[in-house]
């Protein structure tokens, strides 16, 4: 992992590393190019939650939420497209666009009504902008 995403993360709290056959299990469910600096943060981490920047707040879902929450609304095209994999501890999800494999957030509760916003093209840049406030 890249030494600004530690120092990016630095703040949060963060849980003990997954178990191999759950780290495994992630990995076998992903059917899309993922970025590398996320996964090796997931795999150290097992997810984390803070504050990062002033006053976003972040959560880093653990491997077995991001198992179980996927996709988000069974049944739901939208939804297919996704993997959400972090929230603001509200309605506001983060997820990885499968098809380009940038960060989009969108309300929970609007996904079938509007189109994610791009936040981010990759994990480092994503924390990037919520310690420099830029979300």
């Amino acid at each position: 992992m890249k030494n600004t995403i530690e120092k990016q993360v630095k703040s949060l709290n963060k849980n003990i590393a997954p178990d191999d056959l759950v780290y495994s299990k992630l990995l076998e469910s992903i059917n899309f190019k993922i970025d590398i600096d996320f996964l090796e943060f997931i795999k150290k981490y097992n997810g984390a939650e803070g504050i990062l920047g002033e006053n976003n707040f972040i959560l880093f879902w653990k491997i077995e939420q991001l198992i179980a929450l996927n996709p988000y609304y069974k049944g739901v095209k939208e939804c297919d497209g996704l993997l959400f994999f972090a929230s603001n501890g509200s309605n506001l999800g983060y997820a990885f666009e499968k098809k380009s494999g940038w960060i989009v957030g969108i309300d929970f509760l609007d996904i079938s009504f509007t189109q994610p916003e791009i936040m981010a093209q990759s994990f480092d840049l994503f924390l990037n902008k919520l310690v420099n406030d830029e979300m």
